[in-house]
């Protein structure tokens, strides 16, 4: 009966829902991206910002560290976020901004346009999935410059952390076989 407990229990903790709240804020006055992780909405788990440096992009985690990641980095990333198909958008929801007061007719074409991009992307993803979708777009004619604001809801679980966890070290595992292959081999 205990050993039906104790199962039980830890079906239950792999398959109970973790939610991550995703932060996101632009400027480009000041050209940094800020970011910020919440675990429940409650709990900071990573926040920083991320700016363009010399040969990348620096991310910015405390006062004193850095972590800088090249530009050829970048064009590969696609590949290592497939381990994100267990893990779930629940909500989605951005906020632009839009400084008019240098153009205000170019200000007010391009929040008609982008109104029109978000409707048309929403429109899209609603009809593959079941999401929350929700976004404003402002236009400030007393300021100049472009900002905007995003939040994501992402909900997974503790067997997807834990399948994704094991598709990495297997990966790595056979990389480092397949090196070691070539090194004998010469």
């Amino acid at each position: 009966m205990n050993a039906f407990v104790v199962v039980m229990t830890v079906v239950a903790v792999m398959l109970f829902p973790i939610f991550v709240s995703a932060y996101l804020y632009g400027d480009k006055d000041s050209g940094k991206v800020g970011f910020a992780l919440y675990l429940f909405g409650a709990v900071r788990l990573l926040s920083g910002y991320a700016a363009p440096c010399k040969g990348g992009i620096a991310f910015h985690l405390t006062e004193k560290k850095a972590v800088i990641m090249p530009y050829s980095e970048l064009l590969g990333i696609g590949k290592k976020f497939e381990v994100t198909k267990g893990f779930s958008v629940c909500n989605y929801r951005h906020c632009i901004e839009i400084g008019g007061a240098e153009n205000m007719a170019g200000a007010l074409a391009a929040a008609m346009s982008l109104r029109k991009l978000t409707d048309i992307v929403f429109m899209f993803v609603r009809g593959k999935k079941d999401l929350r979708m929700e976004g404003d777009i402002l236009v400030d004619m007393n300021r100049g410059g472009f900002r905007a604001a995003v939040k994501a809801l992402i909900a997974f679980n503790l067997l997807i952390v834990t399948i994704a966890a094991v598709k990495i070290i297997m990966e790595k595992i056979l990389e480092y076989g397949h090196k070691r292959k070539k090194q004998k081999s010469r």
